[in-house]
């Protein structure tokens, strides 16, 4: 059975730096299987004025293999909820550069660093 993790990015105008959390938790590495998903929830500051404007995630392998990506893409364009599949065993690296706009439409950018995804038994 598929198992879906729920990744929350979290960030702070002022601060380039995200932060990540898997259903609340802080956790080092995230810890998959083939078929399985990640979905992506960007937490907005209590600012309505804020929105995400764009979002992009960067994905590679962190030890040799056989696939570029554990998603079977590189680059995968990011909105609020979006699900991506994994589809290769490996151990990963990934982040993702994104930014949002104000309602003076005024953009600010941010990172969130490398979390890493164990996929099957490696």
């Amino acid at each position: 059975m598929a198992t879906d993790y729920n990744i929350t990015i979290q960030f702070n105008p002022g601060n380039p730096m995200a932060t990540w959390s898997i259903d609340g938790k802080i956790e080092a590495l995230i810890k998959a299987n083939v078929g399985d998903t990640l979905t992506f929830d960007f937490r907005l500051p209590d600012t309505p004025s804020v929105e995400l404007a764009s979002a992009m995630l960067f994905a590679g392998p962190r030890k040799p293999a056989s696939a570029h990506s554990p998603f079977n893409q590189s680059q995968i364009p990011l909105v609020q909820g979006s699900k991506v599949k994994v589809a290769n065993d490996g151990f990963w690296g990934f982040s993702i550069a994104f930014t949002t706009t104000n309602k003076e439409g005024v953009s600010s950018f941010f990172f969130l660093p490398d979390p890493e995804l164990e996929v099957g038994s490696i």
